[in-house]
């Protein structure tokens, strides 16, 4: 990411935040909490400023640490960000030896073959595909998501998570299991979402997201808790009476690329019960794969 892109982003990821009047931050109120954390920042609003316009040419360590303890970066937000300060963009750090077209076939084949409920997410945190074992888990079918096609961001993973769609799942969880699931999709989605805060696409997804009140408290609320970490590490827990209770942690399988990172979500068991549950699934269960959304193209009309 070169400098002005990097001024760019700074600018989005600032006026991300409110002062107690409920205004967007300014240069001169971010340099404000800037000073009030470190006395000896080297960020002011005059500084702040040049680094917007690309003007900054060299951004040293403190005052990288600066902006990212400024701007409330989570953990992994903040090694995304620290890595696009380095001035290479995704075509020097992932050289294109294959088209889009060839990396996302490759990427659904091994979504089917994979023997446990998963999905393809983008950098946006749209689904691109669900397996038909993550189907199955979530008591859900193909005519009840293309029933969704055509609705603002209906593909996207935090706002399926939201949405009246996904009611009966969050029926499913103590309100605890609802709080850690809610809390480390939005820090997931923080921190993938990042090198593009500043899109026109995601400005657009934002802005449709905010719509829903309990994804604006969530937004919020991963700025005061304690563990800021990725969805990974956390157990979750769903199910109905007649499925049995499903436990299990979500893992990544990330495909690094120039047109933006894909990732399939892997559903891995916690416990015996689980574990055999989901190997009935799979026996039971075709291995096919359903895509939602296509990529890497993407239109802000569509979503």
């Amino acid at each position: 990411m070169n400098r002005q892109e990097l001024g760019h982003l700074v600018a989005a990821l600032r006026k991300e935040h409110f002062d107690e009047d409920g205004n967007r931050y300014t240069q001169a109120k971010l340099a404000e909490k800037a000073q009030r954390l470190d006395p000896l920042t080297p960020l002011n609003e005059i500084v702040i400023g040049k680094i917007e316009r690309g003007e900054r040419a060299i951004l040293d360590e403190h005052t990288l640490l600066s902006l990212a303890d400024a701007l409330e970066l989570t953990i992994g937000e903040r090694r995304t960000f620290f890595m696009l300060a380095t001035g290479l963009d995704y075509e020097q750090m992932y050289p294109a030896t294959e088209s889009a077209h060839l990396i996302l076939d490759k990427t659904i084949q091994m979504l089917a073959d994979i023997q446990l409920p998963a999905l393809l997410l983008d950098c946006y945190l749209d689904v691109i595909a669900a397996n038909s074992l993550l189907l199955q888990m979530y008591q859900t079918t193909a005519l009840d998501l293309q029933s969704l096609a055509g609705q603002p961001a209906s593909f996207n993973l935090l706002w399926l998570i939201f949405s009246d769609f996904f009611a009966p799942m969050r029926a499913q969880m103590s309100p605890q299991q609802w709080h850690n699931f809610a809390v480390g999709n939005v820090i997931y989605f923080r921190r993938t979402t990042l090198p593009y805060r500043m899109t026109d696409y995601f400005a657009e997804l934002l802005a449709r997201l905010r719509r829903e009140r309990n994804f604006r408290w969530f937004w919020e609320q991963v700025f005061y808790e304690e563990q800021r970490y990725f969805v990974g590490g956390e157990s979750f827990q769903m199910g109905s009476p007649d499925t049995g209770r499903y436990r299990f942690l979500t893992a990544p399988l990330v495909t690094l690329t120039s047109f933006g990172n894909l990732e399939i979500i892997t559903h891995i068991p916690r416990d015996r019960e689980t574990a055999v549950s989901f190997q009935k699934l799979a026996q039971q269960t075709p291995p096919t794969v359903l895509q939602l959304s296509t990529w890497p193209e993407k239109a802000i009309s569509c979503h």
